[in-house]
């Protein structure tokens, strides 16, 4: 009854005429100019900075010490002479930054994935204005609040296989559960609730899509939303197979700086006013527009994102990931996008690739009794074509269980231990 009366709170808070008034002016800013959307941003910017300024302790301090002038700040243009802030400023100074009293706040977290889990503030304005955000993207591929979803995304742990809300009509099912054992009970489920979308952790829908494929089974879910992990080209060619779906994946972080949608023509876009970016070769310094009340003022986040310079519409062009997402080639080239040398590969599961030293790295590969001969040719051609064929590394066949994840369970495809 707890666990009801608190869906229901968290429905009434997220779905009401403020939200839908926030969906309905992000669903109108699409058709909006270039031009008028750039005036907006400055205008968001100078109030973001103006208020930050004057309420937020850390900043006054920080730019004092920076011997910041704001005179000379006339507009997005001049941002590049505030200094940058990090995840260490962050940690040291979260309740320093806070614009306001916390207790109005909500607590967010990253997942840690890139050491210590990062705690920020949220406040009930923005938290509705990241879900008009997001429910603007579905939207855009018929999804309306209400239709029937599941949700695969870490909200059951062990104990708790699944969970029904009536509310959001979204059928919980545990992603800490996804064992062989069990894959008969998640087909069953995902067969008989009959959703139109799915929302989940691009490894959570691959590791089903294995189990379901090993079976026999297929499945006809028209959309699988996925965030939070980089899809990588072998995971959606095997998920949109085996679900006979279409993925539709969002690029954001938990501290609500950048996000970054992909639309129906699968090219990947920014969200008009949501944030400033500035991207570098091997990160983004990001600005978050819709958190005034825990402002991140060119905040840097260590992924390599590739614009689309030549587009006068946000789109983006590639999301590498983070930089230690790369191989260090024996030469000192940087090598990513190693997603394609697993892609259409027969009998592979999962595939991982670990460096700790610049002259080679190894492959670990599970399999099952489709994998022959022919298709270790096809990962190691993949490779010669990505990285050449002067590389030296080695292949290892291993558990599921040897894939390592982060402690929030989400999969990486490299994992170098490097400093690159």
């Amino acid at each position: 009854m707890r666990k009801r009366i608190k869906a229901f709170t968290n429905y009434q808070l997220r779905f009401n005429p403020l939200f839908r008034l926030k969906l309905k002016q992000i669903l109108d800013q699409k058709d909006w100019s270039a031009e008028r959307l750039k005036e907006k941003q400055n205008q968001s910017f100078l109030r973001l900075l103006t208020k930050s300024v004057s309420r937020s302790k850390f900043y006054k301090k920080y730019y004092a010490d920076h011997g910041v002038d704001l005179s000379q700040i006339k507009s997005v243009e001049d941002i590049h002479l505030l200094p940058i802030i990090t995840k260490d400023h962050v940690r040291k100074n979260t309740s320093d930054i806070v614009v306001g009293n916390t207790f109005t706040k909500a607590k967010g977290r990253t997942s840690g994935s890139a050491g210590t889990p990062l705690m920020v503030y949220r406040d009930y304005n923005s938290t509705l204005i990241e879900g008009a955000y997001s429910w603007a993207q579905r939207s855009l591929f018929g999804y309306q609040p209400g239709m029937k979803v599941i949700s695969l995304r870490g909200n059951l742990y062990r104990h708790e296989m699944k969970w029904y809300d009536p509310y959001f009509n979204c059928l919980y099912l545990s992603s800490f559960n996804l064992k062989e054992e069990n894959a008969d009970f998640y087909y069953q489920q995902i067969k008989q609730f009959s959703p139109y979308a799915i929302l989940a952790y691009p490894s959570s829908v691959e590791i089903l899509a294995n189990f379901f494929s090993a079976k026999g089974h297929t499945l006809n879910v028209p959309y699988i939303f996925t965030s939070s992990e980089q899809v990588y080209p072998h995971q959606r060619a095997k998920v949109e197979q085996t679900f006979n779906t279409t993925i539709v994946d969002w690029y954001g972080n938990a501290e609500r700086t950048i996000a970054i949608e992909q639309r129906e023509n699968k090219e990947y876009y920014e969200l008009p006013l949501y944030s400033v970016n500035e991207y570098k070769e091997n990160c983004v310094i990001t600005t978050g527009l819709i958190s005034s009340s825990f402002p991140l003022i060119r905040y840097q986040v260590d992924d390599r994102i590739i614009p689309d310079t030549k587009s006068s519409k946000f789109r983006i062009k590639e999301i590498l990931g983070r930089h230690d997402d790369l191989l260090v080639l024996p030469d000192g080239t940087k090598v990513g996008r190693f997603g394609a040398a697993f892609l259409d590969i027969h009998g592979l599961e999962y595939a991982q690739i670990h460096q700790k030293v610049q002259e080679s790295f190894l492959i670990n590969l599970v399999v099952n009794d489709m994998f022959d001969k022919a298709s270790l040719t096809q990962i190691q051609a993949g490779m010669a074509k990505i990285a050449g064929n002067n590389i030296s590394y080695e292949i290892k066949y291993v558990k599921e269980e040897d894939i390592v994840r982060t402690s929030a369970g989400k999969y990486k495809l490299v994992i170098n231990e490097l400093d690159v």
